[in-house]
């Protein structure tokens, strides 16, 4: 796990990239909407729909737009990774896993532990869970395994989640796939985090239901 130390300083480098970026071309790439505030730049863009404002000026932060509040420092990075490496290049329609990015191998078992696993644990033995959960992050059903749903995480980044319930026979089983795009959108490091966040809000809302 990355210390605290590691996120600042990965958030500050980001920061110098977006003060140094051409922001308007950005803001175009990545489908968000840009403002001038004063001495500030406000990219806006919804994260796990949500509204998000990315501020730069002197200095740089990323803040939830309404009401405003403070950003974890793990989702700053990945908002600021997600407007630096913003690409026109479409979505390409064909679905891959975490290992089939360029270098997920070596994340893998992170990614399996960060975010398949609890995923698996928590909704394995009860897919309508996982599917009422998912509608209310606005997920949208697709025809795969028992529940299917695909998440909008960015604007031009989805992650699907695929369930087949586990019975007397068989364990429960789960896949998570991207875009292959998505290579090209977010770092590998990234990719995994985003998808261990995703999951863990499900897993909250789950938690928040069976109470």
């Amino acid at each position: 796990m990355a210390r605290i130390d590691d996120y600042k300083e990965s958030f500050r480098l980001a920061a110098e990239q977006l003060k140094n970026a051409n922001l308007h071309r950005l803001a175009k790439l990545s489908g968000a909407k840009i403002d001038l505030n004063g001495a500030k730049v406000e990219l806006r863009l919804p994260f796990f729909g949500v509204p998000h404002v990315v501020e730069v000026g002197e200095p740089v932060d990323v803040r939830r737009e309404a009401p405003e509040s403070e950003v974890p420092l793990p989702e700053k990075i990945v908002i600021s990774h997600y407007l630096l490496h913003a690409s026109n290049k479409p979505a390409s329609g064909e679905l891959i896993t975490f290992r089939q990015i360029a270098d997920g191998h070596f994340y893998f078992d992170a990614f399996q532990r960060r975010a398949r696993d609890p995923f698996l644990a928590t909704f394995g033995h009860d897919p309508e869970l996982f599917r009422t959960c998912g509608e209310m992050l606005g997920a949208k059903s697709v025809e795969a395994g028992d529940v299917g749903m695909v998440f909008q995480v960015l604007p031009r980044i989805d992650i699907q989640l695929v369930l087949w319930q586990g019975d007397d026979e068989f364990p429960p089983e789960a896949s998570i796939l991207f875009d292959a795009s998505i290579q090209n959108r977010l770092p590998v490091e990234d990719v995994a985090v985003v998808s261990g966040m995703l999951v863990y809000r499900l897993m909250g809302l789950a938690r928040n239901q069976q109470t």
